[in-house]
């Protein structure tokens, strides 16, 4: 039978928590020895970047992504995570599976991926070799897990498709809390690894968790985002400056980036109506769907996507 790879979603986690507690047995897996809840779990990997393997109609291992820092420079590595059953072992699916993610993590912008890897677990650091990471150090006794001492193996793996001769995006907004926040999502989304997206504000007002929900609803996290002030970007020299509100693009301070294309939209803003749970749902579906849009004839047009 062959392998099928598909996203991992919520009513999997029977089947990956049972394959997780099967890589716990094995003692060289991981420093942790218990089995998160499932809210605990999703709450630690990119929601983007989650794939499983099946095989016979069975769950046979899983792969997922996590953030290695929430700095802005570091957004574009992240560090693997993958099991696979004990029945499944050895016939390759590691090798489908990791490969795969590899794939989904440049068309995300991701440009690095990372794993830290058990010295005993030969067959996962010969794994990520054969997919083409590689070696960058020993972390010598990292930690202890049931009281023996472990060193853990760095290997890392350099995209050369994602992160090379990157544009510079900046979104503008009076707050950096909401419409900028949107754009900034799927403009990371969409533009899969040619541009570095950035967003600010003239002022901060913080991440409006209307945004956050309404775009997770369509498959993009964007919680662990932070709202910046556009002086905190004043060294970047940007390809594209575009302002999505009337007030920050009338108010925008001197930005030095002379080759700058700047562009304007004023975006419906969701986050100015009053009225009951339903009514504020609808606008910022009418706001998240108005930016999709526009974003999506961005990269279009100003980046081939």
């Amino acid at each position: 039978m062959s392998i099928t790879i598909r996203p991992l979603v919520k009513k999997d986690w029977d089947s990956v928590s049972k394959i997780y507690s099967e890589g716990l047995a094995t003692g060289i897996a991981t420093f942790e020895t218990e089995i998160p809840d499932w809210e605990e779990w999703n709450s630690k990997y990119i929601e983007s970047c989650r794939i499983i393997a099946e095989k016979n109609n069975q769950v046979a291992g899983f792969a997922v992504l996590s953030l290695v820092s929430k700095r802005e420079v570091y957004k574009g590595v992240a560090e693997v995570t993958l099991y696979i059953g004990k029945d499944f072992r050895g016939q390759h699916i590691g090798e489908t599976l990791l490969n795969t993610l590899v794939k989904e993590s440049e068309n995300n912008g991701f440009w690095t991926l990372n794993a830290a890897i058990f010295s005993e677990n030969i067959a996962s650091i010969n794994l990520h070799k054969k997919c083409g990471f590689r070696v960058v150090g020993i972390r010598e006794k990292l930690g202890q897990r049931h009281g023996k001492w472990h060193d853990n193996y760095l290997l890392e793996k350099r995209s050369k498709k994602t992160g090379i001769d990157m544009k510079n995006i900046l979104v503008l907004c009076t707050g950096n809390s909401c419409r900028s926040q949107m754009a900034h999502g799927y403009l990371n989304k969409l533009a899969k690894g040619k541009a570095t997206i950035y967003s600010a504000g003239i002022e901060t007002h913080g991440l409006n968790p209307g945004a956050v929900s309404i775009m997770k609803e369509d498959g993009i996290d964007i919680s662990n985002h932070t709202s910046n002030h556009v002086d905190e970007y004043s060294n970047i020299n940007f390809d594209y400056i575009i302002t999505v509100c009337d007030h920050a693009n009338e108010n925008c301070p001197f930005i030095p980036s002379k080759n700058a294309l700047r562009l304007h939209h004023n975006f419906f803003d969701p986050s100015k109506v009053v009225g009951t749970d339903n009514e504020k749902h609808a606008a910022f579906l009418k706001a998240r769907n108005e930016i999709k849009l526009y974003c999506e004839e961005f990269v279009e047009k100003y980046l081939n996507v």
